[in-house]
């Protein structure tokens, strides 16, 4: 079993998709806590704020520090340039990727999502010299699921715990194929492309006949600037800051035997996804979750 050392040297790890809020809170999690194990590297297309978060409340000073990145530590690249992004690779001998970076659901150039998050990834995948990638996948490879029932239910906020939350049967990774969502061309194109992203890496992974590259891919459920689950049905998914930096650590962490495709949440109520596998293979188990709403 190949099990990372961290003994010579710290390993340097490069964030894509850093100027995003999950990217600036590892960013900062693995450099303030981590800082003997790794040394991190960010890399996005700007160092603002992603825009995603900037009409959202970021006044809380800690959050302000959480999402903090020094300009030394960046570099402005493009995933789909190739080139540029190896240079970068080799330059700074990234030995682990953190993929983050990708195009959204709500932007408005549908082929635009579909080449980036495909073409962008698949550079990532086969960047050389770099011996493990965590894939940010998406809770929303399977939300097709929440057409039917009794996942409707969660959704519609129809679901009674009392008749139905103890036989609820959570989707796995083994047995619950992906799912899209497909209402609008936005989603279908963000879903699949994440969906494409986990084949990618299940090849690549099939023809590593010597465990020479691990890929993790996290299904990531929903991370807010808020770091509260709120109270959308989307908090059956909700994945806290705390739980999110946990999760990676595992998978930094993990033999370099351990790949593949894990849901990666916080333990919610009404949780419908199945996290035994990351409990199993990397040792994840979530500290927080979404309690139940008072009736």
């Amino acid at each position: 079993m190949n099990k990372i050392n961290f003994s010579s040297h710290p390993q340097r790890i490069l964030i894509t998709g850093v100027s995003g809020l999950v990217g600036r809170i590892l960013f900062n999690h693995l450099t303030l806590t981590y800082s003997t194990k790794y040394e991190v590297f960010g890399l996005d297309q700007h160092l603002n704020i992603s825009s995603r978060y900037q009409s959202q409340n970021i006044n809380n000073e800690n959050i302000k520090t959480i999402l903090s990145i020094p300009s030394d530590k960046f570099f402005q690249c493009d995933i789909t340039n190739r080139e540029k992004l190896y240079e970068i690779i080799q330059e700074q001998k990234i030995e682990i990727i953190i993929h983050l970076a990708a195009i959204l659901e709500n932007h408005p150039d549908i082929e635009k999502i579909s080449y980036v998050n495909i073409v962008g990834t698949k550079n990532i995948f086969e960047a050389p010299g770099v011996h493990r990638i965590i894939y940010a996948s998406s809770v929303r490879t399977v939300f097709g699921y929440l057409t039917r029932e009794p996942y409707l239910s969660i959704f519609n906020e129809t679901f009674d715990d009392k008749t139905m939350l103890k036989d609820l049967r959570k989707l796995t990774v083994l047995n619950d194929l992906p799912l899209p969502d497909i209402q609008t061309p936005g989603n279908k194109a963000y879903d699949q492309s994440k969906i494409i992203g986990e084949q990618m890496a299940q090849e690549i992974i099939k023809n590593n006949n010597n465990n020479s590259k691990s890929i993790i891919c996290a299904r990531f459920g929903w991370v807010n600037i808020m770091d509260e689950p709120g109270i959308t049905p989307l908090r059956t998914v909700w994945f806290s800051y705390r739980d999110v930096c946990s999760f990676i650590v595992k998978a930094l962490e993990a033999p370099l035997n351990i790949s593949g495709i894990y849901f990666a949440m916080s333990n919610n109520h009404r949780l419908w996804l199945d996290l035994d596998d990351a409990k199993k293979d990397l040792g994840y188990i979530p500290q927080d979750g979404a309690e139940k709403l008072a009736d």
